[in-house]
């Protein structure tokens, strides 16, 4: 099997986006949290451990972080709805968090988690993604949450690297790549 990856998103422009992003999150929740009461950053794993680390380190408002997972993918093919791995018990009641995620692409993770933690009494919800495909959103999803926070905007493509990762290689890559290879590839699924 033949593997090609061509470039998407360098390394520094990543990191330019991100501190960006930062910026944006930091003005919306300044007045908002407290150190009593902060901003609770919830990262998906493992996909967005690269990403989550370094807006962190960049928002000033106070905050912390904790970990959700789920999965619905096996390699490129969804296997079913996202089920919770990890983190479904968070305790979010009066809290204002932020979804911190990899790629939005149909929509059912993002739709399953800020559905269980509105359930469960957040103040507010809000999503950041290092990379949006809303070219895959699920059409019954498309109004059931929002992206507030996006990093870049892509089209169908099958993208590694930066924590995104192809039956777990191309997580550790420096930059954002678009992934191809023989035909086996379905083009583009993500979570």
């Amino acid at each position: 099997m033949a593997v090609t990856l061509t470039p998407k998103f360098s390394g520094a422009q990543i990191k330019s986006r991100i501190t960006e992003l930062a910026a944006q999150i930091s003005a919306d929740y300044a007045g908002k949290v407290t150190e009593e009461n902060p901003l609770l950053v919830l990262c998906t794993l493992r996909g967005a451990v690269f990403f989550a680390a370094d807006l962190i380190r960049e928002i000033t408002v106070p905050c912390e972080m904790d970990f959700i997972k789920l999965h619905s993918y096996e390699g490129t093919r969804p296997v079913g709805s996202p089920i919770f791995d990890l983190g479904e018990q968070i305790k979010v009641s009066g809290r204002h968090v932020l979804i911190v995620e990899d790629i939005v692409d149909t929509g059912q993770t993002m739709d399953t988690v800020t559905r269980n933690f509105a359930d469960k009494g957040a103040s507010g919800i809000e999503i950041c993604t290092l990379l949006d495909k809303p070219s895959r959103r699920i059409e019954e999803l498309k109004n059931s949450f929002r992206v507030k926070y996006i990093g870049f905007e892509v089209e169908n493509l099958f993208i590694v690297g930066w924590g995104l990762d192809y039956k777990d290689r191309y997580r550790l890559l420096p930059d954002i790549m678009i992934y191809h290879e023989d035909a086996e590839t379905n083009g583009g699924d993500h979570a």
